[in-house]
């Protein structure tokens, strides 16, 4: 039955230098692995098709652990290939979490502008059939599911096929795909810019203190998205959570945008749309609110004049103004100053216009919304008289002594307004001219000089230099005068 390699002996014969003992040991050894591999074969092939059995049999093989079994289960499974391979030629194999692709390169949707939105399924199982020995090459990450894209023109849901691409090069049939179809979303892709709106959901302001505009900062965002979902947004509002009591203008940062769609809050999936930016400042001015009484300032009236007298006189058409300012000076005023009032200006009822832009410092607010404010000069008890002034009559005072001065004018005419009493006393001794020389350039010839008057009795009237006087300047002839010239001969 089986022969040494050596001596053509047979089982049963002696061999001179063996022990017969171990000789009876080495056949009897040889035929139970023989017999042992037989029924492990059989055995084995019906283990190999069960996963759990497989495991099962080499945890027992683990723990028992001889040699003479883990030779015939090594032989066995040698056995059970080389049988398997024969009497079946093909089989099936299934793939777990093969990836899903869709590539748009080259289709009808990239012509189009669309873009993926989103897919059902990132991964699908697969069964393969084929050649067993191409098939048991294959692994799961050597497979990709791509999905048929070639019917997607218009931006919508799709139920797409899949066809399975192996990277290596291999026959297959494919049995299933599970899920057979993919849902995937397509739209346009578009950008467009919004304003930010700021969102102060606990932010108070402090008793005593009201808030200005916020200012956002950035004050808009660039929104990337699908071109639908993009379109519906109406307002992007940067919120701020903390809870907050203000008594100062303050600064806050944030990253949270809320979209809306008219007064709703857009929930869909901000996955979906970008921004360029991702944090805002909001900056909240607080002002202290003050209600102010309003005046004026006075300027050209005469040195004697009783500027109390014509403030009564005045009549504002707003007595007083709610204003707000950033700090806390504001409540250090005890009136607001909208503007000047220009004594030579005043005649019987003028009415003069200030306009708020131009009286309210910088980032102070007019919370009456008044734009203008007028002044009305007084018309009853007033009176206006002219008063002829005559050139010879002008006084020259701080004249240089080398110099004479001499009006070439004739005069002028004089209008002055008051109480009434008063104009009605008032003659032409009663008003001084004068041109004060402190500046004269010490040049002969013609000069245009401004002519000052005063008023030394009357405490109630002023001078109206409007269109009443033939002009607010007179011409002066300088020359030099003649004992100057006489000490200069002799010389």
């Amino acid at each position: 039955m089986f022969q040494t390699d050596k001596h053509n002996i047979s089982p049963g014969s002696k061999k001179p230098d063996k022990d017969p003992k171990k000789d009876s040991k080495i056949n009897i050894f040889v035929h139970d692995s023989w017999e042992y591999i037989k029924d492990s074969a059989c055995s084995l092939c019906k283990t190999l098709k069960d996963p759990q059995k497989r495991k099962d049999a080499f945890i027992r093989l683990i723990k028992e652990d001889g040699p003479l079994k883990i030779f015939s289960i090594l032989s066995a499974a040698a056995i059970w290939a080389v049988v398997s391979i024969s009497v079946y030629p093909t089989m099936e194999s299934v793939y777990y979490n093969v990836p899903v692709e869709i590539s748009l390169e080259n289709t009808y949707a990239e012509a189009n502008q669309l873009s993926v939105m989103s897919s059902s399924d990132e991964t699908v199982t697969v069964k393969l059939k084929g050649n067993r020995s191409q098939i048991g090459e294959i692994k799961a990450e050597d497979l990709t599911a791509s999905v048929d894209v070639s019917n997607v023109m218009l931006p919508k849901n799709y139920n797409l096929s899949m066809k399975i691409e192996c990277a290596k090069k291999t026959e297959f049939e494919v049995v299933s795909i599970e899920p057979e179809t993919v849902s995937v979303s397509f739209d346009k892709i578009i950008t467009k810019e919004l304003s930010i709106t700021p969102l102060l959901e606990n932010v108070r302001i402090a008793p005593g203190y009201m808030s200005g505009d916020p200012v956002v900062n950035p004050s808009s965002v660039m929104v990337t998205g699908p071109q639908d979902m993009v379109n519906s947004i109406t307002k992007v509002c940067a919120r701020v959570s903390p809870e907050k009591e203000l008594d100062s203008t303050y600064e806050f940062t944030t990253d949270e945008l809320v979209l809306y769609n008219n007064n709703a809050v857009i929930s869909d999936d901000s996955k979906l749309l970008s921004f360029d930016k991702s944090a805002f400042a909001i900056q909240i001015p607080v002002f202290v609110r003050q209600t102010l009484p309003l005046e004026v300032n006075i300027i050209n009236a005469p040195e004697k004049f009783d500027l109390d007298y014509f403030r009564e006189q005045l009549v504002f058409s707003v007595g007083e103004i709610d204003i707000a300012a950033p700090n806390d000076k504001i409540k250090e005023l005890k009136s607001l100053n909208i503007g000047t009032i220009n004594m030579r200006e005043v005649d019987v009822g003028s009415v003069f216009e200030f306009k708020a832009e131009n009286f309210l410092p910088d980032g102070y607010e007019n919370l009456t919304q008044i734009d203008t404010v007028t002044v009305t000069c007084p018309s009853e008890g007033i009176k206006k008289k002219a008063i002829a002034i005559k050139g010879k009559d002008i006084q020259f005072v701080n004249r240089p002594a080398q110099y004479e001065f001499e009006s070439v004018s004739s005069g002028m005419t004089l209008f002055v307004v008051g109480d009434e009493e008063q104009i009605s006393s008032i003659t032409r001794e009663d008003i001084t001219a004068q041109i004060d020389l402190i500046d004269f350039d010490m040049q002969e010839g013609d000069h245009k000089m401004s002519v000052g008057f005063i008023i030394s009795s009357y405490d109630k009237v002023w001078f109206n230099g409007g269109d009443g006087i033939a002009t607010p300047k007179i011409i002066v002839k300088a020359t030099v005068s003649e004992a100057e010239e006489a000490e200069t001969v002799d010389d």
